[in-house]
């Protein structure tokens, strides 16, 4: 493991698959399943505390991933502050129109809230071109962050809140699932809107 102290609210972390396996960490499964995610953390925050001195407490920190195609990780750790707890807030306020909620009274599905990462451009709007064949009429955003990555924010309709349908597996083939409750805190900090409202249907006039 590798640790890079970038300021004293953040940490990147670099792990190999070796250090995958140690710490019970999966690409895969990230997220998913919150008991085994808070015991990954500790286990982590613990080789953190033994080699430095940035205090990582799980409940108030916001984490970036970024999966490695050889099998490890990158990722980035912040602290957040009071003003961003509050900005964090708002953010979630005005997630809630797009975040899962039931609406039984007309086919009992959930609106998900999604957030998908593209190591290009030409991988993003591939596939705003492909959802857009879906006729999507949800709303959706993209961003690029200072790293270079591309992110579509979007919302689409399941029957499950944490699962994506059969016919929008594709999006697996261009790029990865981010945390969307915790985006927008990233992309505030570290990105910027490159297409706003709609930007699905506008970027897939460019593929």
């Amino acid at each position: 493991m590798e640790l890079i102290r970038i300021s004293d609210k953040k940490l990147k972390i670099m792990l190999t698959p070796t250090d995958m396996c140690h710490f019970e960490l999966s690409a895969d499964s990230f997220g998913k399943n919150p008991q085994k995610t808070r015991k990954t953390f500790r286990l982590l925050f613990e080789e953190i505390k033994k080699q430095t001195d940035f205090d990582a407490d799980e409940r108030h920190i916001s984490v970036q991933y970024f999966p490695s195609r050889e099998g490890g990780c990158e990722m980035f750790i912040s602290r957040i502050s009071d003003s961003d707890k509050e900005s964090c807030a708002k953010g979630r306020a005005e997630e809630r129109a797009l975040t899962a909620r039931e609406d039984a009274r007309r086919s009992g599905s959930f609106r998900k809230l999604c957030v998908w990462r593209f190591e290009t451009l030409d991988a993003l709007l591939m596939v705003c071109k492909r959802i857009r064949q879906t006729q999507y009429i949800g709303e959706s955003i993209a961003y690029r962050d200072e790293t270079g990555f591309y992110f579509l924010l979007f919302s689409l309709r399941t029957s499950s809140p944490l699962e994506i349908p059969d016919e929008w597996c594709f999006l697996s083939e261009y790029g990865c699932p981010e945390n969307a409750s915790l985006f927008r805190l990233y992309i505030s900090e570290h990105g910027r809107v490159i297409c706003g409202a709609n930007a699905v249907h506008t970027l897939a006039e460019l593929a």
